[in-house]
């Protein structure tokens, strides 16, 4: 049975824009701007212009959602982004234009789709081509991302401490007479005594934070997410385990999932340690971090349970004597969504990772390290 040629056009075309689609990501962002104009009514040049600057406008308010990082090297960047700014800019339309003839200005309002995919891939925060790793050379990377669950949460009464001053003052007035009768002697007297009390209170309140213990475990969607990230910037990612049996015994995975089972920073000995351990096993940077995941609830728009994951993290260049810390991230909070409260932590889990990721290597990558 054959098809007919008009078919095989439309069904080779939606092929084609299905591979579209799932390979650029299209974005709807607000711009405006305002030229000033000559003479008596606006020029398709001045039109033009508005458009030009309102574009312009859209993918700063785009940019401006992102992280610092992206923003950074979006401005170092921009002098080349707005001379290739149709490579962009997908298609824009008109909402608004307003034209005052006494101040002779002409404003527009667009609403623009950005190909947010070319954007972050040529301001260096996507996927890193083959030859850009080949020529610059990617270092090699580790992450020890835990997520933690609290397990226990110890809370303190207010200690409270009372204290009063009293001052006191005493007066006192005495009267004494003598009288003499046929020769006896009589005395009498009076006294009046006033005393006053003045008291000052005062105290302090001791609060103490609440003890929290935390269930800490490995997460497999963390570290998927997590090495897709570094992997497609171009990082060369090794697993931690691999790392620990090449420390010669410093990386120690288990203390470091206890230290971070009763706080949220290593010991100085089990932090030294971890770092001149990655450093052994010849890695140059090393990310460590935690996923805090909160307790379900329930989104009062979708109606599903939600989940919200809090990520703090570091990057740590280990190839030096000494460890310098390159970047840190959070506390971010993100959310995860799903029929029940399993599936909403590990999608936010996954967010949360991916993100933590992305921000990690666009602040690296903002600061000329590859």
């Amino acid at each position: 049975m054959s098809m007919k040629p008009w078919i095989v056009g439309a069904f080779s075309a939606g092929l084609c824009a299905i591979a579209i689609s799932a390979h650029a990501e299209t974005i709807s962002e607000k711009g405006m701007a305002s030229v000033a104009y000559a003479g008596w009514s606006v020029s398709a040049t001045d039109r033009q212009e508005a458009v030009h600057k309102a574009e312009l406008n859209a993918l700063e308010r785009y940019i401006a959602d992102a992280d610092a990082a992206k923003s950074r090297i979006f401005s170092s960047k921009k002098e080349t982004i707005v001379s290739h700014i149709d490579d962009y800019i997908l298609g824009a339309t008109t909402l608004n234009e307003q034209l005052d003839k006494d101040a002779k200005t002409y404003s527009v309002v667009i609403r623009a789709d950005i190909n947010g995919n070319k954007l972050m891939n040529d301001l260096g925060t996507g996927s890193a081509s083959a030859g850009d790793i080949a020529q610059h050379g990617h270092g090699s990377m580790t992450f020890l991302f835990l997520a933690r669950n609290q397990s226990s949460v110890q809370s303190f009464d207010d200690r409270v401490t009372k204290r009063a001053d009293a001052d006191s003052s005493f007066a006192q007035k005495t009267n004494e007479g003598e009288s003499i009768h046929s020769g006896n002697i009589g005395t009498s007297g009076s006294k009046s005594v006033h005393a006053s009390t003045s008291i000052t209170t005062g105290g302090s309140t001791l609060r103490q934070a609440d003890r929290v213990n935390w269930s800490v475990s490995d997460a497999g969607d963390v570290d998927t997410a997590m090495t897709g990230v570094f992997s497609d910037a171009g990082y060369d990612v090794v697993e931690a385990d691999q790392v620990e049996g090449a420390s010669g015994g410093l990386v120690d995975i288990s203390k470091i999932r206890a230290a971070y089972g009763h706080g949220n920073d290593l010991p100085s000995k089990v932090m030294y340690d971890t770092t001149q351990g990655v450093q052994r096993a010849g890695v140059n940077y090393l990310a460590l971090g935690t996923l805090d995941v909160g307790m379900p609830d329930r989104d009062p728009v979708s109606g599903n349970m939600r989940v919200f994951v809090v990520v703090t993290g570091k990057v740590f260049d280990v190839q030096g004597r000494f460890a310098r810390t390159l970047t840190s991230i959070g506390p971010i909070q993100y959310a995860g969504l799903g029929p029940d409260a399993s599936v909403a932590q590990a999608n936010a889990l996954k967010e949360a990772a991916n993100q933590a990721a992305h921000q990690m290597v666009d602040q690296l990558s903002s600061k000329g390290i590859h």
